[in-house]
């Protein structure tokens, strides 16, 4: 996939990112788990897709990212992405919030279904996926320091052998997305369509929201 096809399928995922966020925004609050599921399905789905077709990209494209601004990719990008643990981070940002605002509630036992209402053994499950998340992304930047350091770029005669450090960079950068997407679907297999479609929302609000400061403050190209 040359650069020009790849821009276009970032902006074309990113237009399809907003989409998402608006519906899953409009349907969060709706008495309709049906609907939710199948929008958080759509969501994850969309994911997917991007991530198979970034697996096609030259990973040379996909670690120096172009069509990102310098905001997006100084602050926001581990392995030409977000970090996995980042998604859960959000998670627990955002029960926190919504924890706080409604503890009055809480205290005389009205519930309201959304992500400051996880229920102990969801905590115990979003540590556990933590926890495992951690130790997979310190694996994964340890692999890549190796191919950056060249460890094991020498052929047999003596010469770099470019192709096989690409091919393992390509090899790093696929788990990596891999990676994000086991993240993303235990999360929302963990939480209820509500919170999960509440999740999610927070999470095209902060991919979107880089891309926006980039934009605006940076040097990045517009959609």
């Amino acid at each position: 996939m040359e650069l020009e096809a790849a821009t276009r399928r970032f902006h074309l995922w990113f237009r399809g990112l907003r989409g998402l966020r608006r519906d899953l925004r409009s349907a969060r609050w709706a008495d309709d788990p049906a609907q939710l599921r199948a929008l958080v399905g759509r969501f994850v789905a969309h994911m997917e897709d991007y991530c198979a077709a970034r697996a096609e990209m030259d990973p040379v494209w996909t670690l120096s990212a172009p069509w990102a601004s310098p905001v997006e990719r100084g602050a926001a990008y581990w392995l030409a992405g977000w970090r996995p643990t980042t998604l859960v981070h959000l998670l627990y940002t955002e029960s926190g919030r919504r924890f706080e605002a409604q503890l009055p509630d809480l205290l005389l036992g009205v519930q309201s279904g959304n992500l400051g209402d996880l229920s102990p053994a969801q905590l115990a499950q979003i540590d556990d996926l933590q926890r495992r998340t951690v130790a997979e992304e310190d694996g994964l930047s340890r692999e890549m320091a190796q191919v950056q350091e060249g460890h094991g770029a020498v052929a047999s005669g003596g010469e770099i052998d470019v192709d096989g450090i690409v091919e393992r960079a390509r090899a790093v950068l696929g788990r990596a997305d891999a990676l994000r997407l086991r993240t993303m679907k235990r999360a929302v297999e963990i939480l209820d369509p509500a919170q999960a479609a509440e999740l999610l929302v927070a999470a095209a609000d902060m991919e979107i929201g880089f891309r926006e400061f980039g934009l605006k403050y940076g040097s990045g190209r517009d959609d």
